[in-house]
């Protein structure tokens, strides 16, 4: 894409010509619209200008539709510079530790503003943002430190103030009513002076509601706040696996390569300082996990800590009794760790060696519905903690499930449902030792030879009836599907084809039985015995011998209504 802008500027005729950057006169032409920018941004353009000039307390009032802003700041000694687009005027600290965008006024470009300043006043109209000359003159009321600019404007309220300028170092009030002022972090955050920043860890639960209310304006999820001297930005980045911990960077005003990205100045450009902040704040948070004395980390971050340098001790046991989880009803059949029980008598599953993905199940199964000598306790402990000396368990070898004989099949929900009349598991460990125990619910194996998807197949023995609750059962059934109706209706469906299960069990007429009994249990008082025709008459026999009949609308002679 070519710059129509670019001149050739040949040097002579024997060397090739050259192209310099240079901004057109269009684009100040153009400035009423490329830089009106938000109410949030203008607010922390000229609180970022007053701190620039020395001030230490700023007025803003609103009064019928115009913004009054006044520092006491050192004031303006050049007009000029304030229309010196891309120019900052401000000295050359400034520029090494902030990098002002030179944005400056065009901020409020279009509008009508009036700046008072060291007994002078500019009124900066539609024209002056687009180049035309403005006038500089003698103002003999105008205040004699400081800065004033007015200009219309919404509403400067003390809500929309009170966020931008709590963490800027300035005494802000508005409308006479002072804002908050908080130090961005506390005196233990780590200088780095080779990044011009103060760092400081903390965890969620301990930052301010100034902190929070900075952070809502934000990246949802972003946990690094960069306060660029009351301007904050923020990104995402873990160093750690602790997802609660935030880092709070504080620009200190020395040299730094940390900069805004222009012209919105709402992120960092991702250079060579914002990967070695990246660096610090790795190091910090490890320094920081340090000091606590405690952590959850995978492994590999506990060597990558050890490898900065930063010394931790072995991550807090991390685990779960029992090898299925999850983080939605229906639960499987819980399995118990005993009041102090030591991790190093549990076993973890080693699933590298399982013939199939049933043993994970027919294990936990095992656990919670199994009686044994001692007691036998799974645990999952995730890959992520394996090198801690806490997580060499012994482990699973071989599951062996014997099945008795079937004495009923049935698709059930979204598997198959079978009762047998005997049901046990049996697990092999690397430890030597066999655990072993009837169970009233296990988990069949695939078919031989199916290796992709198949159906769920649950077994049961007939104590599954009254030793488990429906919902255990339908766990392995695949249990509650979000595409479906809610909860207690699927549950309440799966409830009642397993009744229809369990009377199927006892024969073919049970489930007849039951629904009839069902009906009649309705009738009051207690009857005696219920007979139905096959016309549809009901003869109902009470306790004290009387008969109540009750026939069919159809079956009754109406008397036609004499006329």
């Amino acid at each position: 894409m070519h710059d129509r802008t670019a001149t050739a500027d040949p040097e002579s005729a024997d060397e090739p010509p050259v192209i310099r950057a240079r901004v057109n006169a269009r684009l100040l032409g153009k400035a009423d619209r490329l830089f009106t920018g938000t109410l949030e941004g203008r607010v922390i353009e000229l609180l970022q200008n007053a701190r620039r000039a020395g001030a230490e307390h700023v007025e803003i009032t609103n009064s019928d539709g115009i913004v009054t802003v006044q520092d006491d700041g050192h004031g303006i000694d050049d007009f000029a510079k304030l229309l010196d687009l891309g120019g900052s005027g401000w000295e050359e600290a400034y520029e090494a530790s902030e990098d002002p965008a030179g944005v400056g006024l065009f901020c409020l470009a279009p509008r009508d503003i009036r700046i008072r300043s060291k007994g002078h006043v500019v009124d900066i109209m539609n024209a002056g943002w687009r180049g035309e000359p403005v006038a500089v003159l003698p103002d003999c009321g105008g205040p004699e430190t400081g800065t004033i600019v007015q200009f219309e404007d919404d509403e400067w309220s003390h809500a929309i103030v009170s966020p931008l300028a709590v963490f800027s170092g300035l005494n802000v009030a508005v409308d006479d009513c002072p804002c908050p002022r908080e130090a961005f972090v506390r005196k233990r955050a780590v200088h780095h002076p080779a990044l011009g920043c103060r760092i400081e860890v903390r965890e969620a639960e301990k930052l301010t509601s100034w902190h929070r209310a900075v952070r809502r304006e934000r990246v949802y999820g972003d946990n690094v706040l960069v306060n660029f001297h009351g301007q904050t930005v923020s990104f995402d980045f873990h160093p750690v696996s602790e997802q609660k911990l935030w880092f709070l960077v504080d620009l200190t005003g020395e040299p730094t390569g940390i900069r805004l990205m222009l012209p919105a100045r709402t992120q960092l450009v991702e250079n060579e300082a914002f990967e070695a902040l990246k660096a610090a704040l790795e190091l910090e948070a490890y320094r920081y996990v340090q000091r606590r004395g405690r952590h959850r980390l995978p492994y590999q971050q506990y060597l990558r800590a050890r490898a900065l340098g930063v010394k931790l001790p072995e991550a807090t046991p991390t685990f779960h009794v029992g090898l299925l989880s999850t983080c939605e009803s229906p639960e499987p059949v819980e399995v118990t760790m005993p009041k102090g029980f030591a991790l190093a008598r549990c076993y973890r599953f080693d699933a590298d060696a399982a013939a199939d993905d049933t043993d994970e199940t027919n294990i936990h199964l095992l656990a919670a519905l199994g009686t044994f000598p001692a007691p036998f306790v799974p645990v999952s402990i995730r890959k992520e903690y394996d090198g801690y000396s806490w997580a060499e368990l012994p482990v699973v070898r071989k599951v062996t499930l014997t099945v008795g004989k079937e004495l009923h099949s049935a698709g059930l929900w979204s598997g198959t449902l079978t009762c047998v009349d005997t049901l046990a598991i049996a697990v092999e460990t690397s430890d030597g030792k066999v655990f072993s125990s009837p169970v009233c619910l296990a988990k069949a194996p695939p078919p031989e030879g199916k290796d992709g998807w198949c159906d769920d197949a649950v077994l049961v023995t007939w104590d599954a009836k009254d030793e488990l609750v429906p919902s255990q059962i339908w766990y392995h059934l695949g249990g509650w599907s979000e595409d479906g109706d809610t909860y207690d209706t699927q549950l309440n469906d799966f409830e009642q084809e397993l009744n229809r299960f369990w009377a199927d069990l006892l024969g073919p007429d049970e489930q007849l039985r039951r629904s009839i009994l069902a009906a009649v249990t309705e009738i009051r008082p207690e009857w005696q015995t219920v007979l139905v025709a096959h016309n549809g008459t009901v003869t109902i026999r009470l306790p004290d011998g009387s008969e109540k009949v009750i026939r069919p609308p159809d079956l009754l002679k109406k008397k036609s209504p004499q006329k």
